[in-house]
């Protein structure tokens, strides 16, 4: 591998601020503007209950969430459209309207025979920034779910967006031993397609450790690290890969003495190219928070403050972004409650508020003051004739046992179906489009039976089952049920907490719960319900504790707030 050529920031925060260029023929806008410009936030796996109690507390900021809670209006009621699923959740979101018109299914599901991400698939609906797009108005996506830049259909004016991992090497772990007088050696990837790596060194200190490298030029460079009894601040190595600005984190392991996490080498997937190199050139590099796989034995509230990098750096980004570029619509992304949720629901010890005294807790408070606060900046660029639409993709819930279908499917299961399980979702593809009929329904309804018999702590497994076959008989009789699951012949959903898996290695058929908390169950489930809220001229500030709304109607509402025609196909209908 040949040596990358590097430069090197060394503060621990990187704080860099500079203004950004007009964007292609966008030219620099003023404050005022005639048109009412829109933010639409998602705050991904917010939970109703847990924000109430958290914007009653006294380390609320006046202007994040409190300021739309106390002057907006507030749905404490917010059901996910079909599926309960981040990529499902914000597909039937943007479009308003249900997986059988817009096509996704679930984070990850097949189509076609192959598995395909929801995150990435095609959208077959028209969603609200294309809508906006079409009627004139300017859009902004900093990291919003289905906006990655990859087609037209998901590109805004300008947006930033979850890199490539595959351009990102693999993160590793440094341990630096008292009295070595040899450096420890890490070869970093910087990026695989190009063979660039970095060669860091580590030494111990006495308060801790240093790390060395060499720039471009030869010139030798040291950052200080922490040692088990300093701060925990991360510290940010900013590498030139020759085309764009590569961003590594080091954070000190929770409990071991001169124990290093280095992050993989991410960099800024943005769009269009002048806003990418205006980021690289301010120094704000996207981080990469991906700890799964490494034994870093951090507290809740740690791991927090690692994930929540992602969650600051967007709004650092948006809040520079926004007064520049002057965007009609911002779409605007958070996913620090979601993880906090997935790392430590069933751990919660109520799930109701935020007021108890225990690590998880406190973990959870801080997640959601840091979003509060981002959500604050990102706020402060607003006008007064500006409106905010804010809203959760789903809820979470405590995830209880992994069901593993593998050991209970009929025999001759899987040479009629690919058996797909999907978070709470179990799916069963035809493998055969000319298998015979008789027999796709009569194994199918095996799997059913099969199903049925299972019980966990006394209660069934299965909250939902159907059939496509049912589905289209249905629609002979004009009847309005339309099948929601794709390429799916049959499907089942699970109840509350159960996560399915289908695992043949394994011979139980239920396994230790996957993660601690999960979604995907019944969207009309309270632990699957979020809030939405909407706050700006003539919106009536009102709480509704009882009104049930669907996340469908948030994007009719909104468009009606500012005098836009929804998507094409739009089935949700404002709430106000």
């Amino acid at each position: 591998m040949r040596r990358v050529k590097t430069f090197l920031h060394t503060s621990l925060i990187i704080t860099a601020i500079c203004l950004l260029p007009a964007f292609g023929a966008h030219a620099k806008a003023t404050n005022k503007s005639a048109t009412p410009r829109g933010y639409f936030i998602s705050i991904d796996g917010l939970q109703p209950k847990l924000l109430e109690s958290y914007v009653g507390r006294s380390e609320a900021n006046p202007k994040g969430f409190a300021a739309l809670w106390n002057n907006g209006a507030v749905y404490t009621h917010a059901t996910p459209p079909v599926i309960s699923i981040t990529a499902a959740s914000h597909a039937g979101i943007a479009t308003c309207s249900t997986p059988a018109r817009h096509g996704i299914m679930g984070n990850h599901f097949l189509r076609n025979h192959k598995k395909v991400s929801g995150f990435k698939e095609s959208l077959q609906s028209e969603t609200f920034w294309e809508a906006a797009r079409r009627q004139g108005r300017k859009v902004a996506s900093f990291a919003y779910v289905g906006m990655d830049g990859t087609t037209p259909a998901r590109t805004a004016d300008l947006g930033i967006s979850y890199p490539d991992e595959s351009r990102m090497g693999k993160p590793a772990i440094v341990t630096v031993a008292r009295g070595d007088v040899k450096p420890v050696d890490l070869d970093v990837v910087i990026n695989p397609e190009k063979s660039l790596n970095l060669s860091l060194h580590f030494l111990a200190t006495k308060s801790g450790s240093i790390v060395k490298y060499e720039d471009f030029r030869g010139e030798a460079h040291q950052i200080n690290l922490p040692g088990a009894a300093e701060a925990h601040a991360p510290a940010n190595l900013l590498i030139h890969d020759g085309e764009r600005l590569r961003r590594i984190v080091i954070h000190l392991v929770s409990g071991q003495a001169n124990t290093y996490a280095v992050s993989r080498a991410s960099y800024n997937d943005a769009h269009p190219e002048t806003f990418r190199r205006s980021l690289d050139d301010a120094g704000l590099v996207w981080p990469d928070v991906n700890i799964k796989g490494l034994d870093l034995a951090l507290s809740p509230t740690e791991t927090v403050a690692v994930q929540g990098l992602l969650d600051s750096f967007l709004a650092d980004v948006a809040s520079r972004a926004i007064p520049e570029f002057n965007p009609d619509i911002v779409l605007f992304y958070q996913p620090l409650i979601d993880s906090t949720g997935h790392g430590f629901q069933n751990k919660l010890p109520n799930s109701d508020n935020l007021n108890s005294d225990d690590p998880v807790t406190a973990a959870y408070r801080a997640a959601f003051h840091l979003i509060d606060n981002n959500l604050a900046k990102v706020l402060a660029t607003a006008r007064t004739n500006d409106h905010v639409a804010l809203m959760g993709d789903h809820g979470m819930t405590a995830t209880t046992t992994n069901l593993n279908v593998a050991p209970v499917l009929p025999a001759g299961t899987e040479e009629l179906f690919d058996v797909f399980a999907s978070d709470a979702m179990l799916f069963l593809y035809q493998k055969n489009d000319s298998s015979d009929a008789t027999a796709i329904k009569k194994s199918g309804e095996a799997v059913r039976d099969a199903l049925a018999k299972l019980q966990w702590r006394d209660k069934p497994v299965i909250e939902m089952v159907a059939e496509r076959a049912n589905i289209n008989a249905n629609n002979k009789n004009n009847k309005s049920d339309v099948w929601q699951y794709g390429d799916a012949v049959w499907a089942f959903r699970s109840e509350d907490g159960i996560w399915f898996n289908n695992n043949p290695l394994d011979k139980n058929t239920f396994l230790p719960a996957k993660v601690p908390g999960m979604h995907g169950q019944n969207p009309a489930s309270p632990a699957m319900h979020t809030a939405l809220m909407f706050s700006g001229p003539g919106v009536k500030a009102e709480i509704h504790r009882t009104n049930v709304v669907s996340l469908i109607q948030a994007v009719p509402t909104f468009a009606r707030l500012l005098k836009l025609n929804p998507p094409k196909d739009c089935e949700g209908v404002p709430v106000f």
